[in-house]
């Protein structure tokens, strides 16, 4: 007995360890980051005013904030501050005098907070993960409630809220098959990481075991759904689509080919494809969106040596904008350079193709284009959305392919096939219907935290 008890105090023991010394090697790493990027930091900061004001409050410095102990909810990215809008405007719909701060990480994200997000008192640039630019944003912004939009899992947000008695809620969780195995060798640090959280609200029961094999409680677990099936969007109105049309250059009897998010290898195939479809459809254009604008000028190269007629889809909007419409035809191809738009001009696509999915990313949302009964396609590689991509097939809602051949056929078919297109898209809409409910889900299981704020407790 003595001997078992021995073994397990040493397991006990090296955990501890293990967990004490990556912690201290997180922060040290975090520190000397700081301190060897403080020059560049600096300069670009004294040269560009928007970035020494992001830079201020990614060091915790934030300005002042109204009311006492409002809802923090971080959202990553652009997509996170999408999916977080049905929750925040149910918390408001109950709790209207809830004050409510958003961080988000990226700038495309802060300007969608910003211009999308009304509901929100301040919206703020996430600090850096520092012991010290944590503390000092948790005392300025000094929350009743931390809510984490999908899975950002920051080791010392999470501890120092721990310590200070603020509950932290994980909601539309997500983890991918990727970050799984990443989260997993990394056990040990994340298990610790992990306990603050008071609930773990999560998009499918795959993602619940994931959490908890991670290190969660189970009692701490719930499947809540996935908040994109309750997103929203404005109808549209003629008056809008013909404007948007317009600054495209578009004249009206073209057919539009949305191919959202792509990776690199993507492009390469859908071009190929494309203009072998064009021999068939000679009014198709490809709307194609790159999914990160970093790589802009290596598309750019690529249409070039394709030599097929685009532009790029700023361009066509200022040309639009000075003559009143587009002087130069209408390009073959579209690049889409701008962050934010895609979901909007998703209600311009006869068919829409998710990027990520021909090579091993794992897919993208493929839900967005279904608001608007679009016809949807994807490849092979939807691991990312798995439940949510095999739901979709099963109900006729969209169409997985094989590969690049499959694609072309696919496309050959539901281009000339308006009907089919039309059914798939109707299909996939429906499945979106279905599905909707994880708004009120969430909020129920929040409410006892708002209700204990909201009391002053």
């Amino acid at each position: 007995m003595s001997i078992f008890g021995s073994k397990i105090g040493s397991l006990d023991f090296d955990f501890w360890l293990r967990w004490f010394m990556t912690r201290h090697l997180y922060n040290i790493l975090l520190t000397l980051f700081l301190i060897s990027s403080a020059p560049y930091f600096f300069l670009r900061g004294a040269v560009q005013k928007p970035f020494r004001k992001e830079l201020v409050q990614r060091m915790g410095f934030f300005p002042n904030l109204s009311g006492e102990r409002p809802l923090w909810i971080h959202a990553a990215s652009v997509g996170e501050v999408f999916c977080s809008i049905p929750l925040i405007k149910r918390i408001k719909k109950d709790f209207p005098r809830s004050v409510m701060i958003m961080t988000t990480m990226t700038r495309t994200g802060h300007e969608a907070a910003r211009t999308r997000v009304r509901e929100a008192d301040a919206v703020l640039f996430f600090p850096i993960d520092h012991p010290l630019t944590i503390r000092r944003a948790i005392a300025a912004i000094h929350p009743g409630l931390l809510l984490i939009a999908e899975t950002e899992l920051w080791p010392n947000l999470l501890r120092y809220c721990g310590e200070k008695g603020i509950p932290i809620a994980l909601f539309n969780g997500r983890i991918s098959r990727r970050s799984f195995r990443r989260y997993l060798f990394f056990k040990f640090f994340f298990k610790r990481c992990l306990e603050p959280i008071s609930a773990f609200l999560m998009q499918t029961e795959e993602d619940r075991n994931r959490i908890i094999q991670i290190g969660a409680s189970p009692e701490k677990t719930r499947v809540t759904g996935n908040l994109k099936f309750d997103q929203t969007v404005p109808p549209p109105t003629q008056e809008g689509l013909t404007q948007t049309a317009k600054s495209l250059g578009l004249r009206g009897n073209e057919r539009i080919l949305v191919a959202g998010s792509t990776h690199a290898g993507e492009e390469e195939i859908l071009l190929s494809l494309f203009k072998e479809l064009r021999k068939i459809v000679p009014h198709l254009v490809l709307l194609l969106a790159p999914r990160h604008l970093e790589r802009l000028a290596e598309v750019e190269r690529l249409l070039e040596r394709e030599s097929v007629p685009w532009r790029k889809k700023t361009s066509l909007a200022m040309e639009s904008n000075r003559s009143g419409g587009g002087k130069n035809g209408v390009p073959s191809v579209i690049l889409l350079d701008t962050m934010g738009e895609l979901m909007s001009l998703y209600r311009l696509g006869a068919l829409v193709f998710i990027g990520g999915s021909l090579v091993p990313v794992g897919g993208h949302n493929p839900l967005e284009p279904l608001l608007f009964k679009k016809s949807v396609l994807f490849g092979p590689h939807m691991f990312n959305f798995l439940e949510v991509s095999q739901g979709l097939i099963e109900a006729g809602g969209a169409v997985q392919v094989a590969g690049s051949q499959d694609l072309f056929s696919q496309l050959k078919r539901l281009l000339l096939d308006q009907k089919a297109a039309e059914e798939t898209g109707e299909k996939g809409f429906r499945f979106l219907q279905r599905h909707r409910g994880a708004t009120e889900r969430v909020f129920e299981e929040i409410r006892p935290f708002l209700i204990r704020i909201e009391e002053g407790k």
